[in-house]
């Protein structure tokens, strides 16, 4: 089913979203809101200080026990203002950093149940940049971009206290508003698409390092360590373009912003000046009302940064939102069998076809294995043997046929059921950084040291790892590169083993082994494979000459099936193969 991450997010709707992921924290938010309704207040009432000191020396009524009084007040109008501000900023960015730790891990929580597919069309590069760059911003429009929001209760506030002051410079005052409101409006579409290109590119970029680094082994090896240096230049360059256009939008926005503000600082200053000469606004009135408009430039001046946090944080929720959007190809339904809790391991494959975007891969595959029988696949590189353990193991389903599982359609048994049911060992192993321990137990978390020794005996793998400096607490490097290719599969063969599987794949997981290890791992594996369906995929012919049923696949058909003996007297490809291979191996010993 769906995670609950999905029940929070609305798709094309990221504002209604925010507040779904925000809702825990209206305490926080509704006191940060307090504060700067506090904050706010307890500014204004500066300016009307400051008249009335102007009054009294007008009047040539002030004192020094009065002036020390005015002092007195005014330092603490700043303390409260001050603390007030503290106290908002404090809450506001506590609970934009739990709503950012909610959706982080609620992202990743998704990501983790999406199906195979999914990974097929996104690049890692892009999923991480969903999840640290954007993200980011988003919670920069929480955090900051709120408390930006909300000093614009000062805008009606302050406007208030002018009007009272003086309703005519006011009106002065005001008429540079259609100038901002155009602006505003202009602008807001244009940051909105440029921030989006802007994160859309980042992308790119994470995606591109993201691949050489994976991949820096074969960038030395092929000594092409320049050109990727080149064609990273160029994404990034692109992404610095994209950039500087997005600043130039938002520099252009504050002075501006700027601009107008002292131009209206000039029009009340100057009628202002001429109505306190004529005697129609007293002095101190006109100084309180211009100190209202210094404090009036400031929340418009960060209003230019708020929209600018507003149209990154949509851009960057809306980009989130399109992951949340996926949901798994894969998953139970109303049509799953919950009540089936274990399976013995029969395989069965029903004129399977199966299309990768529409390409075909396999055509109308046919086999039956019993429960504890071996089967192995053959066949030449690209011919479809791995597609085949893809749709056993449930990362996608075939478009044409069915898979049964003890005579269960697989779609019908829970997902959960059938791949802790099966053993997977695939050509290109994965390991964590982390020790051999985490990575042995990696499926089987509880498993005792006797089942860790077991495992690592099966996989003729326990005395290498008895001769490293700290057993199987060794810290290994990142993907395991402190060990070799070899010691990487007899590592992930111990990793399957460990959780006792009904059925176990391996792909090709003896590649990297020589011909005696392969020898040795596969008489340890004779015995635990006994009690178990196996199904090998090789291009070793000495791998497979002993199963219960050998299928050869070549442009995603199976053309030939039989025993070994049956295969090598029917004299087609799985003969012409193992003579090859004999050839290659006594070419080798000469």
């Amino acid at each position: 089913m769906p995670d609950s991450a999905v029940h929070k997010a609305f798709p094309g709707r990221p504002f209604a979203t925010i507040v779904q992921y925000n809702r825990p924290y209206w305490k926080e938010y509704g006191a940060g809101a307090a504060l700067a309704v506090l904050f706010v207040g307890i500014s204004l009432l500066m300016p009307m200080v400051f008249r009335a000191v102007v009054a009294r020396l007008e009047a040539g009524t002030m004192t020094s026990s009065v002036l020390w009084a005015f002092f007195g007040v005014l330092v603490l109008i700043a303390a409260i203002s001050g603390v007030a501000r503290y106290l908002q900023r404090c809450l506001m960015v506590r609970a934009s950093r739990k709503f950012e730790y909610d959706l982080r891990n609620d992202y990743f929580r998704h990501v983790q149940q999406l199906s195979q597919d999914f990974f097929h069309r996104m690049q890692t590069g892009d999923i991480m940049a969903r999840a640290t760059n954007d993200l980011n911003y988003v919670r920069m429009f929480i955090g900051p971009g709120i408390m930006g929001t909300v000093d614009l209760l000062r805008l009606p506030l302050t406007l208030a206290m002018m009007t009272y002051l003086s309703a005519k410079l006011t009106a002065i005052a005001l008429i540079p508003l259609p100038i901002i409101s155009l602006l505003v409006y202009s602008f807001v579409s244009l940051m909105h698409r440029q921030s989006k290109r802007v994160q859309d590119q980042f992308a790119v970029v994470t995606s591109r390092a993201q691949e050489n680094l994976a991949g820096a082994r074969v960038v030395k090896a092929y000594g092409v360590a320049t050109r990727e240096v080149d064609a990273f230049k160029n994404v990034s360059q692109t992404y610095m373009r994209e950039s500087i256009k997005l600043s130039a939008i938002m520099a252009f926005t504050w002075p501006f912003l700027g601009l107008v503000m002292g131009v209206t600082a000039l029009l009340v200053v100057w009628r202002g000046g001429l109505m306190v000469v004529r005697g129609s606004l007293a002095f101190a009135d006109f100084s309180a009302h211009l100190f209202y408009v210094v404090m009036l430039a400031m929340p418009l001046a960060r209003f230019g940064w708020t929209l600018t946090l507003y149209q990154r944080g949509a851009a960057g929720m809306n980009r989130l939102l399109e992951v949340f959007s996926e949901t798994p190809s894969i998953q139970d339904d109303e049509q799953t069998q919950q009540h089936v809790a274990s399976i013995r391991g029969a395989v069965r494959f029903e004129e399977v076809s199966f299309a990768y975007d529409k390409l075909p891969v396999l055509h109308h595959v046919d086999f039956y294995v019993e429960a504890g029988q071996t089967l192995a696949i053959v066949g030449l590189t690209g011919s479809g043997k791995s597609s085949i353990v893809s749709l056993l193991t449930r990362e996608y389903d075939p478009t044409e046929g069915r898979i049964l599982i003890d005579d269960v359609d697989a779609r019908r048994l829970p997902v959960s059921l059938l791949r802790s049911n099966i053993g997977y060992v695939p050509q290109e192993t994965f390991l964590f950084s982390d020790t051999i321990r985490a990575n042995l137990t990696l499926g089987r978390p509880n498993a005792t040291p006797e089942e860790i020794e077991r495992a690592l005996n099966l996989a003729q793998l326990r005395e290498t790892v008895e001769e490293m400096p700290e057993g199987v607490d060794t810290l290994l490097g990142e993907r395991g590169v402190n060990l070799s290719g070899g010691q990487k599969q007899r590592l992930a063969i111990a990793r399957a083993a460990i959780c006792d599987p009904r059925v176990l794949i391996l792909d090709d997981a003896l590649s990297s082994v020589d011909t005696h290890t392969e020898e040795l791992i596969l008489s340890a594996l004779k015995q635990f494979l006994a009690r178990r369906t196996s199904i090998i995929i090789a291009h070793r012919i000495s791998t497979v000459q002993h199963a219960d049923l050998i299928l050869v696949v070549d442009d995603g058909r199976i053309v030939e099936r039989g025993t070994h003996p049956e295969l090598l007297a029917c004299g087609g490809l799985y003969a012409d193969m193992h003579e090859r291979q004999l050839l290659e191996e006594e070419i080798e010993r000469e």
